[in-house]
Formats: structure tokens, C-alpha cells, sequence
């Protein structure tokens, strides 16, 4: 475990501060300094690679007892690029260049820059991670490379990118690697082509759904084997070491719908991490995240789902007052600013590195950020972070080998419905990120389950949550089946499986292979007529809101075992239960998570609560009183996770709010704690109660 901040984005900070800087970071018991080696800086003549100020940087650093971090900022490419490679420039959607220029917070190269489908570019791109990997990785201090910084790569190109001629020629090659040959693809894609020369990407949403699908597809795997070829450069050179690379969103949030972004454009999370040692993401939560503790922890679950058992960071988090421009946003305090790190490290990170050190200078950025910065508490956060780090270091073994428990609640993600939703041009869906929020407000450990990358043991999982599932991928229909067979339980909300991975539609019937084995059959579209649909649970009446449209269900066609829990005032069945063999499915034929995910209500949260219950999980503590079902659980409160390093037994205990008591129950064992307001607590299992250490 390490805390580390983000000092050098060449030329910033100064020389004139360096000795000053690392010595105060050095005894307010930071561990690391993070320098970003900019290929547009290193690189401004072609061939001529100049390290001198990392060089002295890296010096003072071991000088100074810190250990370093290097981020290979590849993405900002050389003002000379478009020069040396004529041919290089990015094409958008509507064939025009992209014509590149000084990103707003980095002023030391160009972004987008040439294309790196293109061969030249690859090339030069690969000559500079290798010159970096070869200068630093023996370094005695090294802890590791975050080789991709937010995965960036189309940033500035003002439209959908790339269709350059290198770009297409490796969509038709991934086409054909896919497919096969042009019959394959004509028959799947019910086309007829005669030429390859004659497939090309999907230009802009609203149009054909297939064509922008597949692009969107190879774009999302094209950033995956991007990640890998950075990697494989520095792994040439430094055998040893942790290369890693980071997000700023999770892609469970990636859904595409800006002038210059395409859904998952950056890449699958679950694929990145396939190609790396570790993992991690940004987070600004008195900024991007509007100071939501819940939205913080969805994203850092998220992660720490595609992470599985390799490495997590919080590879930026906030360390001043934030800045777009000239504006003001809230100060950090130093309370709040530590309980974002124990969210981090409850859920299994192994990393923190503070964006940044001081205020920065560039742009629409500039004057915010620094956790020494002049929002009025530098002070106070380098003396709550000190606070930190020593427990860091006297416990550093306990906190090194934790893992939180694996968790029995599943939600599924499927990149495709965000394909579909983004082809479609309609606004996002944000059904998976409604349910993932109302878990982070229950209290509820979850983790998401990717598709494409079914390495979960679906026993462990007493509930998969299936949000807007118009398409299930093929691939785990089987899984799926087994699941049920074996005694799961599954909620799915509307027409399931109504669309294949191409966006062709499939009638209600046999045509829906999942829908078909499971015996749920809807009886198309209907409009919604009400606010309110009022389901019945355990004699237990929740009030929940439909979104969209609804599906209602063909009940004769359901099966025998099946129970209504809710009509409309028109008698659409809408909500069932249904036996199949040993396993449960309840099965929605409408959308509740994306409207709760614009606007949260809490008989939403009861509901999903009761059906959880009822697949007969229980927390592996108990904190009394629960308090989601009320007011107070909007002003912040009390988050927790549990888990295991070695033969210990941990309880993570961050509280939001004000100073409560709470009982811990284990067993039949009850446990006071004080809780503390704004407050970080570790506790540990001792003779069946729980002990600060």
C-alpha cells in the first residue's frame, strides 16, 4: 500500500520548488511522487530525447526517501508529428481532418495527434515508451508505470474519430477475422456487399444500427490491444515492475453521447485489465461527482469488479478545490478528503496518488487541485494525511494483504445495450447505474459481472440483477441456465433478449433464446399511463415508477408456477415471479433503474431490499439501526466493508455524517462502537468482537 501524489506535468511546478516540495511531502509521510513523461516534451525534435529534468527529479526523489510513479503520457504527441508523418491525421465521422492542438491542461504537445493505427505512428509512438522503460526501469525507487493515462486518445478531435484510411483497413481486417469472409458477414449482417472496399464504419446515431455497432465494438477492442502495445513496450525493457493504467470513468458509465465519444471508445475495463497488472480510475468528488459519497462508491466498486484479484488504484483523486476555468468549486476539507482514501482502501485499493501536489498553472485548470493549494486547508490536509500514513506504515502488513469479502450480489453488465442505446440516439440508459446506486445506499456489497468475460463463479451469486437487458449476450445464455438450474435467482427488467449483437430485432417467442428457456414471453410495447405501479412482495405493497415503455407479459405462455406482483390500472401484468426448477426469476416488463437513477426514491430501494432478502442473503455483520429507508440517509452516514487479510477479520467503518453509536453484530455477539463524525475506523475481529487497532 502506498500514497503517493502527482508532482511533475512538465514544466510544472518549477525547479525553484522541487528541494522544498519533496521535503515536505517526505515528512508529511507521502510515500511517492508521480512524474508524467510527456512524448511531446521529451521528444521535440524528432530522434532527440531529452531526460535531463526527470533525471534530476528522479535524483532528488531518491535524495529524499520517495519512491516514484511514472505515467507515460504517449497521448500528447510531438507539435512535429503531422510534419514527419503527412498522412498521419485522424478523419471524422464526416471525412473531414482532424486538425490537432495543445490540450487545455497539458500545453506540451498535440492531442489528438496522428492516428495509431497508423504503422509510422505506432512506430514512433513505441521507440518513445521503449527509450522511457530503458532509462528508468532499474531505478531503485520505482514503484511502478501507469503506462495510459485515462485512456485518452481522441481528445480535441471535435467529432467521431478515427476514419482515417489505417483505421477502416483495420476494421475490415477485424471484420474479417471475426466473420471470416463476405458471404459470413452479408448473411449476419442481411446485406450485400460484393467488395470489401465497400464495408464501411456507421457515421453518426440514428442511422443504421449495425454499421455503428460493430464500429463502436472494434473501437472498444482496438483500445484494449492499444493498452497492450504500450504495455508489451515497457515490459521489453522492465520485467519487474507493475505496469498499470487507469480510467476516468468506469466503462459501466462509458455510454458515448458527446460531440467526440463514442460508448466504450476507451476501452472494457474487463479487457484493459486482461492486458495489464493492475487497474485503476479518477475521481474528483467535490467536482465530477457533486460531493456524492455514493457515486464515489460505485465507481470505485466498478473497478474493483474488472480488477478481480490483479492490482487496484486511485490513480487521481482530488487533492484541492477543483477548476474549470474561472470559476470556484468547494474547498477540500481534510476530514472529508481522507474519507474518500478509506473508501478506497475498504474496497481493496493498494494505491492512492493525490491530482496534485500544487495548484496547477495550464489553462482551464489552472489555480485548483493541489493538496497544497490556496483553497484554505492545505495545512490541515497534510496533517490529516499524516495521520494517514502512519497508520499506513504501523499496519502496513494487515492493510497489504486485506481483501474484502466476495460479495453474493450480482448486477450484469453488457456493453452491447450500450451500442444499441448510443445507435439508437436516444439518451443513455442508465438502468445498470440506477441499481448499482440504490446497493451503494442499502449498504449492500455487489460486484458488476461483464459479459464477455464470465470468469465469476455464478454459484456464489444469490442474485444477478439483469438492468435493461434488451440484448443477452449468447455466450452466457448457458451460464445463465445453469445458474437458475442450480437454485439462483434473477431480476431482469423488460424485453428480454429482444435484440441480437447486431441491433436486429427479435419478435416475442422462440426467436429470444434466453427469454425462451427461462418461459418469459411479453406481449409487446404498451405506453405508460401511470406514475405509479403499486407491486405486491411478501404482502408487502411498493409503490415503484416505470420508465419508457412497458412490456407486459403473455401470462399464459409464462408457465404454471408463476405469481403476479403487479397490474397496471389496465390489467398488464407487469411484474412476476416465477419458479424454474430450484432457481427464482422475477421479471419485470418495465424500467425502474434508470428513472431511480435520475431521481432516487426510496420505495424503490425497499423493494429491491425485500426480493434480495429473500434469496436468503444476509450482511456478514449486522450495524444497528439501518437508516436507509429514511431521510437521514440522504445527509450522509455510515458505509462499511468487511473482509479478510490473512487470518484476521477487518471492518472498514467510514461515516459521512454526524457522531453515532452503532451495534456491530457477528453472530449472536453484539459489539458498541463510537463512531466518530466524519470520521475513518479500522476495527478487527477479536474473540467474536470487534477492536480498533
Amino acid at each position: 500500500m502506498f500514497i503517493g501524489t502527482q508532482y511533475y506535468r512538465p514544466p510544472f511546478p518549477e525547479k525553484r520548488f522541487w528541494d522544498i516540495d519533496f521535503a515536505i511531502i517526505r515528512d508529511t509521510g507521502i510515500d511517492a511522487v508521480q512524474l508524467w513523461v510527456c512524448w511531446g516534451w521529451v521528444e521535440s525534435e524528432p530522434g532527440i530525447f531529452k531526460f535531463d529534468d526527470y533525471d534530476e527529479l528522479i535524483n532528488k526523489s531518491q535524495k529524499y526517501g520517495l519512491k516514484i510513479v511514472i505515467s507515460t503520457i504517449a497521448e500528447i504527441h510531438p507539435y512535429w508529428i503531422h510534419r514527419i508523418v503527412p498522412d498521419s491525421y485522424m478523419i471524422d465521422h464526416m471525412g473531414n481532418k482532424v486538425i490537432s492542438s495543445n490540450r487545455c491542461e497539458c500545453n506540451v504537445g498535440l492531442t489528438p495527434g496522428g492516428c495509431f493505427d497508423n504503422p509510422k505512428v505506432s512506430e514512433l509512438m513505441g521507440k518513445f515508451l521503449e527509450t522511457v522503460a530503458k532509462r528508468y526501469s532499474n531505478e531503485p525507487n520505482l514503484i511502478g508505470w501507469d503506462c495510459w493515462n485515462e485512456l485518452r486518445w481522441n481528445v480535441n478531435s471535435d467529432g467521431f474519430v478515427c476514419y482515417c484510411p489505417s483505421t477502416i483497413k483495420k476494421f475490415r481486417e477485424w471484420l474479417k477475422e471475426k466473420y471470416g469472409d463476405l458471404d459470413n458477414l452479408n448473411t449476419a449482417w442481411k446485406r450485400k456487399y460484393c467488395s470489401w472496399d465497400d464495408v464501411l464504419p456507421g457515421k453518426l446515431p440514428g442511422r443504421t444500427y449495425t454499421e455503428l455497432m460493430e464500429f463502436a465494438r472494434f473501437i472498444t477492442w482496438r483500445a484494449g490491444r492499444h493498452a497492450r502495445f504500450r504495455y508489451e513496450k515497457i515490459r521489453e525493457y522492465d520485467k519487474k515492475h507493475i505496469i498499470s493504467a487507469h480510467c476516468c470513468d468506469p466503462c459501466t458509465m462509458f455510454y458515448g453521447f458527446t460531440k467526440e465519444e463514442q460508448p466504450l471508445d476507451r476501452g472494457n475495463d474487463w479487457d484493459l485489465v486482461n492486458q495489464l497488472d493492475g487497474f485503476g480510475i479518477s475521481n474528483f468528488p467535490l467536482w465530477l461527482l457533486k460531493a456524492d459519497e455514493y457515486l464515489l462508491g460505485l465507481r470505485l466498486q466498478s473497478i474493483y469488479s474488472a480488477v478481480n484479484n490483479k492490482v487496484f488504484w486511485m490513480s487521481e483523486l482530488q487533492g484541492g478545490s477543483a477548476r474549470s476555468g474561472l470559476d470556484v468549486t468547494p474547498s477540500v476539507s481534510p476530514q472529508l478528503q481522507q474519507l474518500w482514501v478509506w473508501n478506497g482502501i475498504s474496497r481493496g485499493a493498494k494505491g492512492v496518488i493525490f491530482w496534485c501536489w500544487r495548484d496547477e498553472v495550464f489553462g482551464r485548470e489552472s489555480a485548483g487541485f493541489g493538496i497544497v493549494g490556496n483553497d484554505g486547508y492545505a495545512k490541515e490536509r497534510l496533517k490529516f494525511m499524516n495521520m494517514t500514513s502512519k497508520f499506513l506504515k504501523k499496519h502496513g502488513t494487515l492493510i497489504d494483504n486485506y481483501r474484502p469479502d466476495e460479495p453474493e450480489i450480482g448486477v450484469l453488465f453488457e456493453q452491447d445495450n450500450y451500442y444499441l442505446n448510443w445507435s439508437n440516439g436516444n439518451e443513455p440508459n442508465l438502468s445498470l447505474y440506477g441499481y448499482l446506486y440504490a446497493l451503494e445506499r442499502l449498504r449492500i456489497p455487489y460486484k458488476v459481472i461483464e459479459s464477455n468475460h464470465l470468469d465469476t463463479n455464478l454459484n456464489n451469486i444469490k442474485l444477478l440483477i439483469m438492468p435493461w437487458p434488451l440484448i443477452v449476450n449468447q455466450q452466457i445464455i448457458e451460464p445463465l441456465k445453469k445458474y437458475i438450474l442450480n437454485g439462483g435467482t434473477i431480476l431482469c427488467e423488460g424485453e428480454l433478449d429482444a435484440y441480437d449483437s447486431l441491433g436486429f430485432y427479435r419478435y416475442p417467442g422462440n426467436d429470444r433464446k434466453f427469454a425462451s428457456i427461462i418461459g418469459i414471453k411479453d406481449i409487446g410495447r404498451r405506453m405508460i399511463t401511470q406514475e405509479t405501479i403499486s407491486l405486491e412482495i411478501d404482502k408487502k405493497i411498493f409503490k415503484v415508477k416505470p420508465d419508457g415503455f412497458l412490456t407486459p407479459f403473455d401470462i399464459k405462455e409464462c408457465g404454471k408456477k408463476v405469481n403476479v406482483l403487479g397490474k397496471t390500472k389496465q390489467d398488464y401484468i407487469v411484474a412476476i415471479e416465477k419458479k424454474l426448477g430450484p432457481g427464482t426469476i422475477y421479471a419485470l416488463g418495465m424500467f425502474l433503474g434508470n428513472k431511480y437513477a435520475h431521481t432516487p426514491y426510496i420505495e424503490f430501494e425497499k423493494m429491491l431490499y425485500q426480493i434480495i432478502t429473500r434469496t436468503g442473503w444476509s450482511p456478514a455483520i449486522k450495524i444497528i439501526p439501518r437508516t436507509e429507508f429514511n431521510k437521514k440517509q440522504w445527509e450522509g452516514g455510515i458505509q462499511y466493508r468487511v473482509g479478510n487479510s490473512d487470518n484476521n477479520k477487518l471492518l472498514f467503518i467510514t461515516n459521512y455524517g454526524k457522531g453515532t453509536k452503532v451495534t456491530v453484530r457477528t453472530g449472536t455477539k453484539n459489539t458498541s462502537l463510537e463512531i466518530e463524525p466524519y470520521s475513518w475506523n479500522v476495527f478487527k475481529l477479536k474473540n467474536g468482537s470487534f477492536t480498533r487497532i
